[in-house]
């Protein structure tokens, strides 16, 4: 995929030289992590999509500074893109805070909100690599008290179990809504006896760890890794940056 913001900054652009009108950086705004595995996978994630990256909590940068340090490049334009993939707090309250104080810390900069990065079109990552025999699946995911963030997730799992044609339901490692084990439970008790646990995060972390374990205890035989740089995410970012 092509770069979404052209080359990087230089010092060219700190004069005002060497900076398109048109052209929009984007930071991917991630939440942030104290497990080291995840800020190091959206790193990787931003450098694949040809992103800027900034982080909500945890780890630095953070995405003001980010975006205020663009505008002092010259950039008079920038997207806000939120590495998320359910539509809820922190996308719906975090990300326009972000953008309202990168503009009034620099006035001269126009920041533009995106979507998150959460799709249907990702069920094909998910389901990617599985052993053969999986006749169960499980889509692990963080977990959100917002009822369209579960709603989200429990369609993209409906989307991979088509994909793999096999039942398949939603695990969450936090908040309502059934855990991973519960979830291989109920499959077991429809008659499911290999079944795969899949995981609907970004990156790796404390809560992916958590649904992944709650799924092996309950016996999933397989367990997945998170989205990383699969093809299909860095696709979205593009989309979703171009949209913002």
């Amino acid at each position: 995929m092509s770069d979404l913001h052209g080359s990087e900054p230089d010092a060219a652009a700190a004069s005002g030289s060497g900076v398109s009108p048109s052209e929009r950086p984007v930071v991917l705004v991630a939440h942030g992590s104290p497990d080291e595995r995840s800020p190091q996978a959206v790193r990787e994630i931003a450098a694949a999509a040809g992103a800027h990256v900034g982080f909500l909590e945890f780890n630095d940068p953070r995405p003001v500074d980010v975006l205020t340090g663009l505008a002092d490049q010259g950039f008079t334009a920038a997207v806000a893109l939120p590495l998320l993939l359910t539509d809820a707090y922190h996308s719906r309250t975090d990300l326009p805070e972000v953008a309202r104080r990168a503009q009034e810390e620099r006035p001269g900069l126009t920041v533009s909100v995106g979507r998150p990065v959460g799709d249907l079109s990702l069920a094909p990552a998910l389901v990617r690599g599985l052993p053969e025999g999986i006749d169960g699946l499980v889509v692990c995911a963080a977990g959100t008290r917002v009822d369209e963030g579960r709603a989200h997730v429990a369609a993209v799992a409906a989307e991979a179990g088509r994909l793999l044609g096999v039942p398949a339901g939603p695990g969450f490692a936090s908040g309502p809504g059934p855990t991973a084990g519960e979830t291989v439970a109920a499959l077991k008790t429809e008659g499911a006896q290999r079944i795969a646990a899949v995981c609907y995060f970004i990156a790796p972390g404390l809560l992916c760890d958590k649904a992944i374990e709650s799924a092996r205890d309950a016996g999933a035989v397989h367990v997945g890794e998170p989205l990383g740089t699969a093809p299909e995410l860095i696709d979205l970012i593009s989309k979703h940056a171009a949209a913002a």
